[in-house]
């Protein structure tokens, strides 16, 4: 049977980015696993896979940028665009603060989200959906239309009913019951 690049991928988030243990997540939830993606998107083999596996979930949405709230997005977003351009359909790529700034343009947004019509939310990790609809709110108040949210992995924790009931399509390439049975 032939190694697909999601099971490459599946298999680098366990050996990179799940640690079991007591963890407090940003929710203030404790939890006995964290998955750090950054761990794994922060590798060129890694983000190489998430963006041509991202890829294949957007090329036929017609979204024209892609963003989402820093920090967990900052590498998603450089990795789709590049992966975009390659393609020969160039994604421009924005990124959202939790808080708008206090100096400067004072903005919550940062790079190309003007005057873009459909776009997608990228993030890491879904937990409770907060930054990614952060991140939403934010693309909205620029007018866009939110076409899809794409995630690497889902925690399964209620996210995906709170996106339905925003209107917001959701997608991820793995739920955390993709990764938790292997450990076992």
């Amino acid at each position: 049977m032939a190694i697909t690049e999601r099971d490459r991928l599946r298999q680098m988030l366990l050996d990179r980015s799940m640690r079991f243990g007591e963890f407090v997540l940003s929710s203030g939830a404790t939890s006995n696993y964290y998955i750090d993606v950054r761990k794994t998107s922060l590798h060129p083999d890694g983000l190489k896979l998430i963006a041509k596996l991202f890829w294949e979930q957007l090329e036929r949405e017609q979204v024209t940028a892609v963003g989402g709230l820093t920090l967990g997005a900052d590498p998603l977003v450089a990795g789709l665009m590049w992966w975009s351009h390659d393609a020969g359909k160039p994604l421009e790529g924005f990124l959202v603060r939790k808080v708008s700034k206090d100096h400067g343009m004072r903005g919550q947004v940062e790079g190309n989200l003007a005057g873009h019509k459909r776009v997608a939310i990228l993030d890491d990790v879904i937990t409770s959906g907060e930054s990614a609809l952060i991140a939403a709110e934010a693309a909205e108040s620029y007018k866009a239309e939110v076409v899809r949210v794409l995630a690497v992995v889902d925690r399964e924790q209620g996210a995906s009913q709170i996106f339905q009931q925003r209107g917001y399509p959701y997608t991820s390439l793995f739920s955390i019951g993709d990764l938790l049975p292997a450990q076992k």
